[in-house]
Formats: C-alpha cells, sequence, structure tokens
C-alpha cells in the first residue's frame, strides 16, 4: 500500500486527477444504491437537478483525493498557496484558557483544512474514526500525521478528550455523521439528523469555546483556512437546552457552507437515515 502511494505521488497532479475522477465514475454506475443515496439526499436537501449534482460531487471528491495524495505533508505547498481568514477568532477562544474545539463538516477538503493550520500556525488534536483496514488505516495515519498533528482515534473514551481540553489543548472534530445513541437531534435541511451531541456537552460542561472552520477554495489554485466566530454556551439555560442549542448553532453554519457549494458536501452517507 505504502509502495502505491509513494508511486501515485509522483505522478503530476493532471495525471491523478485524470485517474481518480475515472475510478469514480466506475463507483458512481457500479455502486447504485450508494449513488442513490446521494442523489436522494441532495433532492432532499437542495432540489434542482440532484442528478447532475451527485454527479459533479463523485467527481469533486476524486479531484480532492487526488490533491490530498500529491500534496498532503508537503509544508512548502501549504505556505505558498494557503492563507486564513479568522485567525483573531481562534487567539481569542484559545485566550480563555479551557482549550478549543474546531469542529467542520465532510465538506470541500478537510484533510488539507487542518493539515494547512498546522503548518502555518501549529499542531492539534484530531479525532479520526479508525479505517478498518488496518494497512489502510496505518497509511492514512501517517499521512495525517506528517503534517504535525497528533492523531487520535474517536474509540478513545470520552474523559480522554476532556483531559485534553481541561489541559487547553485544541481539538478539531468532523460531527456531521451520525453518532451516539441516536435519542439526539438537530434540524438539518429542516429535517430531524441523529448526531453525537458530545461536542455541545463538551462545550457547556467545560467552557470550551466551539470554532466551526471550512476550507475555501480560488479559482488560481489557492486556499483559504476560513475560522468563524466562537460558538459558546449559554449558562443561563438549563444544560441539556443549551447543549442543544450549541449544536443547532453548528449544523446552521455547516448548512450556509453547504448551501453555497452543494457539490462540494459528501452525500454519499446516509445521512438522515
Amino acid at each position: 500500500m505504502r509502495l502505491l502511494y509513494r508511486f501515485l505521488k509522483v505522478l503530476p497532479l493532471w495525471m491523478l486527477k485524470s485517474l481518480f475522477r475515472f475510478l469514480s465514475i466506475i463507483v458512481y454506475f457500479a455502486l447504485p444504491k450508494r449513488r442513490k443515496i446521494a442523489q436522494n439526499n441532495i433532492k432532499f436537501a437542495i432540489g434542482g437537478d440532484y442528478k447532475k449534482l451527485a454527479f459533479k460531487s463523485y467527481l469533486y471528491f476524486a479531484d480532492m483525493v487526488a490533491i490530498n495524495v500529491k500534496y498532503l505533508g508537503n509544508k512548502d505547498f501549504f505556505e505558498k498557496h494557503f492563507t486564513i481568514e479568522g485567525y483573531e477568532n481562534y487567539v481569542k477562544a484559545k485566550s480563555k484558557g479551557n482549550g478549543v474545539i474546531f469542529t467542520t463538516a465532510h465538506f470541500g477538503n478537510w484533510e488539507m483544512l487542518v493539515c494547512g493550520f498546522a503548518v502555518l500556525k501549529e499542531p492539534i488534536y484530531i479525532m479520526v474514526r479508525p479505517i478498518d483496514t488496518k494497512c489502510v488505516d496505518d497509511l492514512v495515519e501517517s499521512v495525517r500525521a506528517s503534517c504535525g498533528n497528533r492523531i487520535l482515534s474517536s474509540r478513545l473514551s470520552a474523559f480522554e478528550f476532556i483531559r485534553l481540553l481541561k489541559r487547553g489543548n485544541v481539538l478539531g472534530i468532523l460531527i456531521d455523521q451520525a453518532g451516539g445513541d441516536g435519542s439526539f437531534k438537530v434540524d438539518f435541511f429542516s429535517k430531524k439528523a441523529k448526531v453525537s451531541e458530545s461536542v455541545g456537552v463538551f462545550c457547556c460542561k467545560l467552557d470550551v469555546p466551539v470554532l466551526p472552520a471550512y476550507l475555501k477554495e480560488h479559482d488560481d489554485g489557492t486556499y483559504t483556512i476560513v475560522i468563524e466566530d466562537a460558538i459558546e454556551c449559554d449558562k443561563d439555560k438549563a444544560r441539556m437546552d443549551a447543549v442543544q442549542e450549541v449544536m443547532d448553532r453548528i449544523y446552521k453554519r455547516f448548512e450556509e457552507w453547504i448551501r453555497e457549494e452543494p457539490h462540494k458536501y459528501f452525500w454519499m452517507h446516509n445521512r438522515w437515515k
């Protein structure tokens, strides 16, 4: 697997994009159930020509994989092509001394997002779900770590993450897929979606600011890491009402991003199951 990765990495970007687009087209037509999930999700959330948008989404993620294979971990690339917008929001949040949670969705190039921040500013801890195939998981983890970030399994106890935050550390979490026991829900495109409430709980229990962030891509091949205003817990509300509000506000941000560029969202996941 590592040998294949090293071989792919030396190929020019245009060739990598062509290869992964070809593979994505095969997957699009070979897995009708997954294709239907993407189409139905887009039809419900966005409407319009949902079949065309689903196909465009597959191609976007093919390009994303190609770019990641080529440049993830390449510090010179990040220093040359990346800037940060809203860094003052991070500085303000961190100054509280209670740790910080970066949160994002499977929108745009989330791998480049956290890698770029590590290179331009400072490494953080990132929570990831381990891949079932060990050789693939080992490779992906080493690539992610090459940016300087520390990788944590999502299967760790919540107490481990609480300890990290209490020490003032920064934790990055993707939270837009189903999690928890299924009893906690938020409105996502006007429909209830099952989510894990962990980020809201950490926010309210530990007084940790939550910073939604995403990667903006420009036509000239440059990128901007966008760090939005912090979401904080309303201490005047009952605990679970406050947690609900935090999670609702996070998902509202996600929805705003996705409506702007819907082809950049990972619609293949059965989000409203």
